[in-house]
């Protein structure tokens, strides 16, 4: 039976409405096991490509890249300059060039140079002037690339000077020790297999595990980067599943960049010795649209829950508002007489299966209306919890609804006392009536 164009045509726009619509209305309740992961994945393939769209990733790509170039001799001289004092200088050299095979003749250049900066850095009058100089220009793109994640992970404040100072140190610290540590495995397993019998006897799984040192660095180093550059909590697997995308993609784009010796011929061809940089900006472009994208998945996998029944939440009636904002304040103080401990935004969610956006968007304005208070979670002390904010005997549903309905401003020059007194009067009358109704109830013997 052939299918027609009819038919073809409302399949394609089903799948559109499930993608768009319908996988958002799916909790983990209905569907579990490898189903309910499939969908995971498409949910966060989808919010990480509108990620990418809405944030211009391209365009912060191209910033970064911008102060990459300022930053790389700097950087470098910071990464060398530490292993040069433990004496790794040249080991740090050797896994640079092995893990950026493609780039050999800008290394030399930029080895050169950096002893060059590193000499004039340290000697005479400019040494704390060159010293400045390279701790800024590294200050300066570390900065960009947490503003950059900032962005991505919708945080609108970046970490404290001290905080930078100290998580910026541990960037440059570990970069080094990975790759003396990846360098100094290779060069062990060499001498014990001349060595051991045993390990010559599996040199084949040795040789592989060697080969596949650049891709481990890669994965390392990515997933740090995600879990150090924005400034929030990010779970180590939600990070590391995106260190291993993003590090596979990095070695893979090497190899393909390396491959092309011919297309990288013919930029030899035109540009002469100065080929190698415009190929550097290519690179550091395509590499810095990899990692970006990376942060857009470390995102998305970690906040999916947010976005379930997100056009539903926007478009959310008042009646249907005002019944989950009693329902919540129920919530919180019935547990409060019961005493039992306070849960999290991510709880209630969990727990009573509201959608996650709608939950903390209930609980900011609950604690801007002083009702609830926020506290600090015993077990986790970077969890907020919910507690009542008041004697919860005094908690009605007239209170509740009288300080929604009272919350906001008023301050409009519309003629409530002349033309239109009728029309507040009839609102003020409504408000009354259910105000003595509700404030027979109290909002814990809801439950």
């Amino acid at each position: 039976m052939e299918t027609s164009p009819k038919n073809i045509r409302q399949r394609i726009r089903s799948f559109l409405s499930f993608i768009s619509r319908d996988i958002w209305r799916i909790s983990e309740h209905e569907v579990g096991g490898l189903r309910h992961r499939f969908y995971n994945i498409i949910r966060t393939i989808i919010l990480a490509g509108k990620g990418f769209s809405n944030n211009e990733l391209v365009t912060k790509a191209s910033s970064l890249t911008f102060f990459s170039l300022f930053a790389i001799v700097p950087l470098l001289g910071l990464i060398l300059g530490i292993s040069k004092g433990f004496g790794f200088q040249r080991l740090i050299e050797e896994q640079l060039i092995r893990a950026l095979p493609g780039h050999t003749e800008v290394l030399d250049f930029l080895f050169d140079l950096v002893e060059s900066v590193l000499d004039v850095a340290g000697s005479g009058v400019i040494v704390g002037i060159g010293i400045s100089f390279l701790i800024l220009s590294v200050w300066a793109i570390l900065n960009n690339i947490e503003i950059s994640f900032n962005k991505i992970w919708q945080i609108p404040k970046s970490r404290s000077f001290f905080r930078k100072v100290a998580d910026y140190m541990a960037i440059l610290f570990v970069i080094p020790v990975l790759l003396i540590l990846s360098s100094g495995a290779s060069i062990f397993l060499s001498a014990m297999m001349e060595k051991s019998s045993i390990l010559s006897a599996v040199s084949p799984l040795v040789n592989f595990l060697m080969k596949l040192s650049p891709f481990l660095i890669s994965w390392l180093l990515f997933t740090m980067l995600y879990i150090l550059a924005p400034n929030t909590k990010v779970r180590f697997k939600n990070a590391a599943i995106s260190g291993l995308i993003v590090g596979t993609a990095f070695q893979v784009f090497q190899i393909i960049y390396i491959g092309g010796q011919l297309w990288v011929n013919r930029y030899n061809a035109i540009y002469g010795s100065f080929a190698a940089f415009p190929l550097l900006l290519l690179w550091l472009q395509l590499a810095w649209i990899m990692v970006l994208f990376g942060a857009e998945i470390t995102f998305a996998s970690q906040n999916i829950q947010n976005f379930f029944f997100e056009k539903e939440i926007k478009n959310i009636s008042d009646r249907y508002s005002y019944f989950t904002i009693l329902m919540i304040t129920s919530i919180i103080c019935k547990r409060f007489e019961n005493r039992e401990a306070p849960l999290s935004a991510l709880d209630i969610s969990t727990m009573y299966r509201i959608p996650s956006r709608l939950t903390q968007r209930i609980l900011n304005l609950l604690v801007e209306m002083k009702i609830i208070n926020q506290t600090v979670s015993d077990e986790d002390k970077r969890s907020l919890t919910y507690q009542p904010a008041m004697d919860i005997n005094q908690i009605t549903v007239g209170m509740i609804l009288k300080s929604v309905f009272n919350f906001g401003t008023e301050d409009f020059k519309m003629d409530i006392q002349g033309r239109f007194r009728r029309h507040w009067n009839i609102m003020l009358n409504i408000e009354r009536e259910l105000m003595a109704k509700g404030d027979q109830i109290l909002i814990k013997d809801l439950l």
